[in-house]
């Protein structure tokens, strides 16, 4: 290959073969973006089943709790229960947030001309005190007021394209069926697809490969689960005590700010965060701003005891890493894949983390060295190597 490759053409044939190779690559290059367009198609299609599968995956670790505590070990019975309880909250959700969102967004637009005319008013009083010319008070109270209303008339008009961009929501709605169909297939058949699984593997790799897989899969499997779990019931137990602690200082909102708040807690470190931020402007917005001071102070105080109380026992160790390896998981998974990379970036850091753990313990004893000291000392009865 190589002597053909360095030969300079001389002949017909050899010149009828490069041209063809020429050719031949140029339309491969070519057709690279239609192919990457169809794969991409590809899998656009498929999307509704990943989702299933990610679902199923969620969606087992209630099954097997429901199994395990009320339906006697069957796992039917615990499916349906598990599905009932997705759906009851699906459902409490879009009850809880959209009329009080669309609510906000009416009251922010009604409130809004007053708002500005204070501040216009504050502004001239302020001037006025300070012997500045009012002309351009005037002139800025003016644009205030303009803007005002420019503002408010947008917000009305906005509303039919809310509710238009809701009802293309409700399109994708085919794909939510296709989903949760599809999880649900995986779930009453998680069994037999496993044990498939097991036998390709084993038809595939020597013994002790399949069983080094078997083990990787394993650890995954118990790293996710208990993240991922003890996430959803940390997220839940947060945004319960938001509800309750905003209806006790009566702070405006409170439904629809406690699922913001619970859902983004699903988000480790920044998570709380960015659920707090919105939900303060907000109060903000809406002429309250004791309100959203007393929020900020409630949410500070309510992540101070989850995270030094409440998220240490659910969790616990279910990652085995360090404050500063979840924070470069999450902005490393957050880069690459968004809001899911930060959700699955620390299970799967941790997964990496244990693997490579494995492996330096591995090489250690290997050379005779005890992987507890970190190889500071050799085991008893051997020599290092």
């Amino acid at each position: 290959m190589k002597n053909w490759l360095d030969r300079v053409p001389s002949t017909t044939r050899d010149w009828l073969h490069l041209i063809t190779a020429a050719a031949l690559i140029w339309l491969v290059v070519n057709a690279l973006p239609n192919a990457a367009g169809g794969v991409m198609a590809f899998v656009g299609a498929l999307s509704p089943f990943a989702g299933g599968i990610m679902l199923a995956y969620v969606l087992d670790i209630p099954t097997r709790f429901y199994a395990e505590k009320l339906c006697h070990g069957k796992r039917g019975p615990a499916i349906v229960l598990a599905y009932l309880s997705f759906l009851a909250v699906v459902a409490a959700l879009v009850g809880l947030v959209v009329p009080q969102l669309f609510q906000s967004i009416t009251t922010f637009a009604n409130a809004l001309p007053g708002y500005l005319q204070n501040a216009a008013t504050s502004l001239e009083t302020l001037m006025t005190d300070a012997n500045i010319d009012t002309t351009a008070t005037q002139k800025i109270t003016d644009f205030l007021e303009g803007y005002g209303d420019a503002i408010q008339e947008f917000l009305k008009t906005s509303m039919p394209v809310v509710a238009g961009a809701a009802g293309q929501a409700a399109g994708q709605l085919l794909n939510f069926v296709v989903a949760l169909a599809a999880s649900i297939y995986l779930l009453a058949e998680k069994e037999p697809l496993l044990r498939a699984c097991r036998a390709l593997l084993r038809a595939m790799f020597p013994p002790r490969a399949a069983a080094n897989i078997f083990s990787v899969f394993q650890l995954a499997n118990r790293t996710f689960s208990s993240y991922i779990g003890g996430q959803l019931l940390d997220a839940l137990l947060v945004g319960c005590e938001t509800f309750v602690a905003m209806l006790i200082l009566r702070l405006n909102y409170a439904p629809m700010i406690a699922v913001l708040v619970a859902v983004t807690n699903i988000i480790p470190i920044a998570g709380p965060y960015i659920g707090a931020v919105p939900s303060a402007l907000l109060l903000l917005l809406s002429g309250e701003p004791l309100q959203a001071l007393i929020f900020c102070i409630l949410i500070l105080v309510i992540q101070q005891i989850d995270g030094n109380f409440i998220a240490p026992r659910i969790l616990g160790g279910a990652t085995g890493i360090s404050g500063l390896w979840v924070l470069v998981a999450i902005i490393v998974g957050g880069g690459l894949f968004g809001i899911a990379g930060m959700v699955i970036g620390v299970p799967v850091m941790a997964v990496v983390a244990a693997l490579l753990k494995q492996a330096v313990g591995a090489g250690l004893t290997a050379r005779g060295l005890d992987p507890e000291t970190g190889g500071e000392t050799p085991l008893p009865g051997h020599d290092p190597v």
